[in-house]
């Protein structure tokens, strides 16, 4: 039949496009009748006619086998957005497996073990797609500030689920990232980034983790909570930078670093070993804020 060009036409949230109609017939092909559809590495769709009974057509399910590499293909299926995976066994799965399965599956976003026996899990992800890249780095930007606040009211277990909040979100935006960039297909229904765009979204989120892991782990004392509320100011700074596309309000956060940091080692000066050794954990968070303005 050769190559035929068609318009792409919008149904309620959805994309579709209509089938040839000499292809439909020569498969005899009608309302209700199922496809194949083949999403291959280089960004291209295989539709094909199916043979299968309809019963047995399974849709975005991917089958792995329960050994000491599952979590990793889990992963991977997961990142490459797979919505169903299924982790068989011709034995019983072993308790350690089976822990550490829920463990990796509660740290993907939207991700649950919705069915489970002896010699089998089946995970399911209830959809990201929908979620706008930038609005997933806003959800980050959040997350950092209320475990700013977390820290110092001393609240570490809002602290900690605040910080597993933002893993899931993380893996989340890497999924958009690395799909764009990987086939120049937009995995949410928002075509918002360039190449060169996706990059430094990517090294934006990169800098808002690592941050996160900085305080995930800091104590405070009185002797630092001044310098602390600067810091926790100099964040807010840079998330307005962002939010508000405002490269002067970066440029400011930008050069202020010094400042904060000269106050710092001013402040090092006063303290004895354990307190220095805090301030200079904070200075490294002053650090990964400056590089997140350099990103805006």
């Amino acid at each position: 039949m050769g190559r035929i060009y068609r318009k792409l036409q919008k149904i309620g949230g959805s994309l579709v496009i209509s089938l040839p109609k000499k292809w439909t017939e020569n498969y005899q092909l009608n309302a209700g009748s199922s496809i194949g559809i083949e999403v291959r590495n280089d960004g291209t769709l295989s539709i094909m006619p199916t043979i299968e009974p309809e019963d047995e057509i399974i849709e975005d399910e991917s089958v792995l086998e329960a050994n000491e590499n599952v979590i990793w293909e889990l992963l991977k299926k997961s990142f490459a957005g797979e919505t169903k995976i299924t982790i068989l066994s011709e034995k019983e799965i072993s308790k350690i497996l089976r822990k550490s399965v829920r463990q990796y599956v509660n740290r993907l976003p939207n991700t649950e073990v919705i069915e489970e026996t002896n010699q089998k899990m089946i995970i399911q992800n209830f959809g990201y797609k929908e979620i706008p890249t930038k609005k997933l780095i806003q959800r980050l930007l959040y997350l950092v500030a209320n475990m700013f606040e977390d820290l110092e009211q001393k609240s570490f277990n809002d602290l900690d689920d605040n910080f597993e909040q933002l893993r899931k979100f993380y893996f989340i935006l890497v999924i958009h990232i690395r799909t764009y960039l990987r086939t120049g297909i937009y995995v949410s229904s928002t075509s918002e980034f360039t190449p060169l765009k996706a990059m430094d979204y990517r090294m934006f989120s990169e800098k808002i983790v690592e941050l996160a892991e900085l305080l995930k782990d800091l104590r405070l004392i009185e002797n630092v909570l001044d310098y602390y509320k600067e810091i926790q100011q100099y964040f807010n700074e840079v998330m307005d930078a962002f939010l508000q596309k405002d490269d002067k309000l970066a440029f400011k956060v930008w050069i202020k670093k010094d400042t904060l940091f000269n106050k710092a080692n001013k402040l090092i000066g006063k303290l004895d070993y354990e307190d220095k050794e805090k301030v200079k954990r904070i200075m490294k968070i002053a650090q990964k804020i400056k590089d997140m303005s350099a990103l805006i």
